[in-house]
């Protein structure tokens, strides 16, 4: 099986440290902390707020350094690769922030040790990239992915995060990395 994973609130928890950063930095760049309500927007990686990237680019090197893996996401991904399923990390990050994103990425992945056969950076619609490396499952927590590769005929969960969880979808859901195991599990079956 060939499983895409996307890292921001998916791989990793990026809600946390983005918001002690908002928290500690936000009156900076914009009075009323402004930047609390463009969270959204800063996770999602749509960049269109100049608030919003102006934070990001003096940040985004140091909040990503101080965001810790999810539990469990390290064994089970290892687990999937062992078990002969190919793991496709597909990810917004772009060069735009991160002066090389691949590196940047495939370093922080190799120090972490976690395992994966192909990293794939500056996806801004991953649901075309799931459709041409023939992704069977994608693992994302931004529901328009996951609904726009449902709509492709490929299967999709959504990883519930802060962000997300008040919002309709129609894709399941999962809260754990331990729940990813056992839906790609019963996939199988």
């Amino acid at each position: 099986m060939r499983i895409g994973i996307d890292i921001d609130d998916t791989l990793i928890d990026s809600v946390q440290v983005v918001r002690k950063y908002i928290k500690k930095y936000g009156h900076l760049y914009c009075k009323n902390n402004e930047l609390s309500d463009l969270e959204g927007e800063l996770l999602r990686g749509k960049l269109k707020n100049k608030i919003v990237t102006d934070f990001f680019s003096n940040h985004c090197i140091e909040i990503s350094d101080h965001i810790r893996v999810k539990r469990y996401a390290k064994q089970v991904i290892n687990k999937l690769h062992e078990e002969g399923n190919e793991i496709i990390i597909i990810t917004a990050r772009s060069d735009n922030y991160y002066k090389n994103a691949q590196e940047y990425c495939a370093n922080y992945l190799k120090k972490k040790n976690i395992h994966y056969d192909k990293l794939i950076t500056h996806q801004t619609y991953k649901y075309k990239t799931c459709k041409n490396e023939g992704i069977d499952i994608m693992i994302d927590d931004a529901i328009d992915t996951c609904e726009d590769v449902i709509k492709l005929g490929m299967k999709a969960i959504v990883f519930n995060s802060k962000t997300n969880i008040n919002k309709d979808t129609t894709c399941d859901r999962v809260n754990t990395w331990v729940e990813v195991y056992n839906y790609i599990h019963n996939l199988k079956k």
